[in-house]
């Protein structure tokens, strides 16, 4: 039964080798801190996760439950929600970061199949990294000091680093605070990446906020590597009169100058020469980005502006992981539990991008041609079978012990390497309607949970130092 459900024994393949229980619970006695586990384990969390968003439509508790009732589950449902509340950020952060490392190995090999932005030539040799925030929202109002909150509920920010080359999320950096600043996870998260190899040089892109000079002048360029960011216009740009500045127009015939010159004030210690590229777009606001890549000649302007303006891929990332990986039917409401569910979806959606990569090679499809959406709902449906009728032992034995990355990648030639359905298509660009303004809640505003926990746990602790 299981090899008539090609593309359900492919995902439980991937499972197996990146988030098999030895391996899950080494990652957690590694990032656990001065948590424990008892009876639950941290693979059993994993898990039941997993089949709440897979099987179960979002559901955490028709997961806990089906669990239990199948005796999967050696501990009560209310023990999930608390191990969930408690999760510490670093194994959340690891979940991400250490799956995503062995699935990049299992990547189709051939350029013109991989999930890849196509890099001008001038670029090609650089690993291009985006980074950017999100905050997670669309909390339920589950805890009793939220229940007469008014306005959307947030619980915790990521900075996620998504890889241009691969399109995998390749790490995150996370604060339980849903108002922290970007920049200021900058720091925490660049370590996530791990040492470049041996003649690889990064390319870090970001949005305006990432435009300050302590980021420009060490973070992004520590060890050779570059920065290509929007400009922030409370930096200010001082030209150099010594080098005029350069015109020139891109593809589409739109008007762009160069400058070289410095962010910064003379007397700032951080201060830094760079290039600004601005683009001015008739319509739509212009678009002004500065960059260390100082020669013209060998990283041509609209090279760079066509990289930059892929950055919003980073977006579609973000709306996919929200809306197809069920982000926005978050089970627990405290931030450490939103968080480590934020960074599950990150890692299904790139164990799906790996599926979506051998389908399009079988349909000598590319892969920006193929829909993530139906293909993960094929998926779902093969695995919501799989589930309802077939012998879980039989994936034991079968994915026991895990299979090595050369095994994953011959099993997933032969188990993709035919198969193609049309309906995987994307659907063809549609006309660009007025948004409609849409309203859930009747007030503005929104409820930051981390400080709503923090009020409520410093007025207990008041009164027990009152009770003393």
């Amino acid at each position: 039964m299981l090899d008539r459900l090609p593309l359900a024994q492919s995902v439980l393949l991937l499972f197996s080798h990146v988030l098999g229980e030895q391996s899950l619970d080494q990652m957690y006695d590694e990032h656990r801190g001065r948590c424990y586990k008892r009876e639950l384990t941290f693979a059993e969390v994993v898990y039941l996760v997993r089949d709440a968003l897979i099987e179960h439509g979002g559901s955490g508790r028709a997961s806990f439950v089906a669990a239990q009732e199948q005796q999967r589950l050696s501990s009560s449902v209310r023990a999930v929600y608390g191990k969930l509340s408690r999760m510490p950020l670093a194994v959340s952060m690891a979940l991400l970061r250490e799956p995503t490392s062995r699935l990049q190995e299992v990547l189709p090999g051939s350029p013109n199949i991989r999930p890849a932005v196509a890099l001008p030539a001038s670029l090609a040799g650089f690993t291009v990294i985006v980074v950017d925030g999100k905050t997670l929202k669309h909390v339920e109002r589950r805890l009793k000091c939220l229940r007469n909150r008014r306005g959307r509920i947030n619980s915790g920010k990521l900075l996620v680093a998504l890889s241009l080359d691969s399109g995998l999320a390749l790490a995150m950096n996370a604060s339980a605070n849903s108002e922290a600043n970007d920049v200021s996870l900058v720091e925490g998260m660049l370590p996530q990446l791990g040492v470049a190899k041996a003649g690889e040089v990064r390319l870090y892109m970001g949005d305006r906020q990432f435009c300050d000079l302590p980021r420009l002048a060490s973070s992004f360029v520590a060890g050779g590597h570059h920065f290509l960011v929007r400009h922030n216009a409370n930096i200010h740009f001082h030209p150099d009169r010594a080098r005029p500045q350069r015109d020139g127009k891109d593809d589409q015939g739109r008007r762009y100058i160069q400058q070289w010159g410095w962010l910064g004030a003379e007397n700032h210690p951080l201060r830094r020469y760079v290039r600004k590229i601005t683009l001015y777009r008739p319509g739509d606001p212009d678009v002004s980005v500065v960059t260390d890549l100082l020669d013209e000649q060998a990283y041509p302007a609209q090279e760079l502006l066509e990289v930059y303006l892929a950055r919003w891929g980073i977006e579609r990332v973000f709306q996919q992981v929200t809306e197809v990986f069920d982000l926005k039917n978050l089970i627990g409401g405290q931030p450490r539990a939103t968080i480590f569910q934020a960074s599950f979806c990150l890692l299904l959606y790139n164990l799906i991008q790996v599926v979506k990569a051998y389908v399009a090679q079988a349909g000598a499809r590319t892969v920006e041609e193929v829909s993530t959406e139906n293909l993960f709902a094929d998926c779902t449906a093969q695995l919501v079978t799989w589930a309802t009728a077939g012998d879980p032992e039989a994936v034991v034995q079968a994915f026991t012990p895990a299979p090595s990355t050369g095994q994953v990648k011959r099993r997933l030639r032969q188990l993709l390497g035919n198969l193609w359905h049309d309906h995987w298509l994307k659907s063809p660009p549609q006309k660009t309607h007025r948004k409609t303004k849409t309203t859930i809640y009747p007030s503005k505003g929104y409820t930051n949970v981390w400080k709503v926990l923090q009020v409520q746990q410093s007025h207990r602790n008041g009164l027990v130092r009152q009770h003393l």
